[in-house]
């Protein structure tokens, strides 16, 4: 306990910065970080630290996994290909748009190989609770792609058991679709936090990434995945949430 909070006095607040944070004049902690600019080409204009150093892009690779998909014959569009790259807030209309997914490659929420869990958004969870609700697949934030996942190996012929294997085709495909847009080679293969394969590329392999999707040319798969975000953002994350404002914003100026 502070000397301040003691003697009942009000005791100093942390301010934050993009650099740090300070408490009452001192430096508490100091962040350091890694920055890439990209040009729509998908070349790196410039770069601040270990931008050439492997990392886990984590959440960030579901564009690139639906491209994978759509490469393979996924046959989406409009919200549902937005839900195939979504970390979504649970509401009611992303459960039925994964459930929609499913029904078209004949299967139910029992195929679903995501982790269990929580509907994320703090009134979507509460909801779900007080209906006496406990963790379920078709409630985790990635279940949209896990959905289209399941659809993309129907389509193939591929085994729906086992997946999220590293070996399975279908991963395999999304491991070929990360190299090329990234322009190189995964540097290590982990475990996402929904169950599914993750591929460390360089910060300048992400931005690259990035950049061939914002610059994707009428027609292409990259750019039938932005389109789709761009239009349908709720359901890329939900309704309130500050990357959907963000994202309708960008589309607005476009």
């Amino acid at each position: 306990m502070t000397e301040a909070a003691r003697s009942g006095e009000e005791a100093p607040i942390a301010r934050t910065s993009p650099a740090g944070v300070w408490r009452n004049g001192f430096p508490e902690s100091i962040r350091h970080g890694r920055a890439v600019l990209s040009g729509a080409d998908g070349s790196v204009v410039e770069g601040r630290g270990a931008v050439d150093a492997p990392m886990f892009p984590r959440s960030v690779n579901k564009p690139f996994q639906a491209l994978a998909m759509l490469r393979a014959g996924l046959d989406l569009d409009g919200e549902l290909l937005a839900l195939a790259c979504a970390g979504h807030s649970g509401e009611a209309f992303h459960l039925e748009g994964a459930r929609r997914i499913l029904a078209r490659a004949g299967l139910t929420e029992d195929a679903l190989e995501c982790v269990p869990h929580l509907p994320p958004g703090t009134a979507q969870r509460d909801a779900w609770l007080a209906a006496g609700k406990g963790s379920e697949r078709i409630a985790m934030n990635c279940s949209g792609k896990h959905a289209a996942m399941l659809l993309t190996c129907v389509r193939n012929g591929w085994p729906t058991e086992d997946h999220l294997a590293p070996e399975h085709p279908l991963q395999r495909a999304v491991r070929q679709a990360v190299e090329d847009v990234a322009g190189e080679s995964v540097a290590a293969v982990d475990v996402d936090g929904c169950g599914a394969p993750l591929f460390a590329i360089s910060l300048a392999g992400l931005a690259r990434c990035f950049g061939h999707f914002a610059g994707g040319s009428e027609g292409t798969f990259e750019r039938r995945i932005t389109d789709a975000m761009r239009a349908h953002s709720e359901w890329v994350a939900g309704t309130g949430r500050d990357v959907t404002s963000l994202m309708r914003v960008i589309s607005s100026t476009r």
